[in-house]
């Protein structure tokens, strides 16, 4: 019989990780950190997996982690494994990922083709530690067998390249991990065509990622722009009002349509868009045909992908003429100007719940900046959450990445769906509702 079962992230918006087990193999969904984790330790003596495992930054799953050195948990290490086991990742964001580098060598790991050149530049420009672990891309649609398990990746739409649903059988259940999801990017069509072969292939169980649903109705109209096609039509507006100043913009580096597609708009209004070398790296290993002006200060040696160098004091004279990409690290930037527009697009610091973006907001007031929002949301509102549960019509439709899974459950049940909310820890199956692990 097959047993799933949920590690993490039942009432979180990311650090979901689910299991599929059977007699002889098991399959891991995505492998994030807990939202604002801190891998530092006070105690020196312990690992740093050790110490994310006793704070539940990361769950502690058995027979997956080296644990022979940990001084205070008792978890089963990854040798003593008889199942052949195989973790999948949806997307390369950090609450879905960002566990990879505490994986023991010899675990196998599979991205979709696109997340792992992703994946590749990341690492190149130190945006992402190394891991042990076996790191494998595979093609959308193609199934990949770990034991008995079949896993069948489908081409999805998030903010960032790469997205994956998985469609995960075995002899006793059909499962659908949705990974997160949005109709408002460039290719709403994937989503509707992986929910379609979702109807017609009848799951058991569809775990939906129910974002939206942590959040009023009031926040939730407050996202601005509503889809990737009018931050680019507000972007325009912005070059067009705004013609009296440096524009500085920060986006997230891992939303790399996003930034080509900016970086082609400004162009269009008669402004040069500067990169950081980092960003124009990521940006060739997917747009290799393309060049990128660079900041001259912060490049270290002859790149093929450069068009030309722009220096500060070139910005600083001629500050109309420029749209300087500036990550939050680099922000020291802005004490060279003594105005301007800085526009935040998803960037970091995420959000108001981390400090950082209370200092950005003060650093800005005291150097004369402007602040605009311009990001958008990476996940499908509630209405478009409770449509694709109703075209798929599982079996059992479990809610879950959400602050507040009992919303979403019952907004499920009252379109007439089946849905339960789980607990941590516990197996589920087909046949069998619940039991201890």
């Amino acid at each position: 019989m097959t047993h799933y079962r949920f590690w993490s992230g039942l009432n979180t918006i990311g650090g979901n990780i689910v299991e599929v087990q059977t007699v002889q193999a098991r399959v891991l969904c995505d492998f994030g950190l807990s939202v604002g984790g801190d891998a530092e330790s006070s105690d020196e003596a312990m690992s740093e997996l050790e110490f994310l495992l006793m704070t539940n930054q990361l769950p502690s799953i058995p027979y997956l982690y080296e644990t022979e050195s940990f001084k205070q948990i008792k978890l089963a290490s990854v040798s003593k494994s008889t199942l052949e086991t195989a973790l999948f990742i949806s997307h390369l964001h950090l609450d879905h990922m960002g566990g990879l580098c505490y994986l023991p060598e010899g675990t196998t790991v599979y991205l979709s083709s696109e997340a792992y050149r992703l994946y590749e530049a990341l690492l190149k420009i130190g945006e992402e530690k190394p891991s042990k672990a076996d790191i494998r891309p595979f093609e959308y649609g193609t199934e990949v067998q770990i034991g008995d398990i079949t896993v069948t990746s489908k081409w999805s739409d998030h903010d960032t390249v790469g997205c994956s649903a998985f469609f995960i059988e075995t002899e006793d259940l059909k499962l659908i991990h949705s990974g997160d999801v949005r109709l408002t990017g460039k290719y709403p069509e994937r989503i509707a065509d992986w929910v379609n072969e979702a109807k017609a292939w009848k799951p058991d169980v569809l775990l939906l990622e129910g974002t939206s649903f942590s959040f009023d109705e009031e926040k939730e109209d407050k996202i601005e722009p509503a889809s990737e096609k009018e931050l680019l039509q507000k972007w325009g507006e912005l070059l067009q009002e705004d013609t009296d100043s440096i524009i500085f913009y920060n986006p997230y580096i891992r939303n790399i349509e996003r930034i080509k597609n900016v970086a082609e708009e400004t162009e269009l209004y008669g402004r040069k868009m500067v990169f950081e070398p980092t960003y124009a790296e990521v940006l060739h290993a997917f747009y290799p045909e393309k060049k990128w002006r660079i900041l001259e200060n912060t490049l270290m040696d002859v790149k093929e992908y450069v068009k030309e160098t722009v220096s500060l004091q070139e910005l600083v004279q001629h500050p109309t003429h420029y749209v300087l990409q500036n990550s939050y690290k680099n922000n020291e930037t802005i004490f060279h100007f003594d105005e301007g527009v800085y526009v935040h697009s998803n960037g970091e610091p995420l959000g108001d719940y981390d400090v950082r973006y209370a200092q950005l907001l003060e650093l800005l007031e005291i150097n004369h900046f402007s602040f605009v929002q311009m990001g958008t949301s990476g996940h499908a509102s509630k209405k478009e959450l409770l449509k694709i549960a109703e075209e798929i019509d599982a079996k059992q439709t479990i809610p879950w990445h959400t602050f507040k899974p009992e919303v979403f459950q019952q907004a499920l049940t009252k379109k007439g769906l089946a849905s339960f909310l789980p607990e941590l820890n516990k197996y589920y199956s087909v046949k069998q509702k619940s039991g201890t692990v």
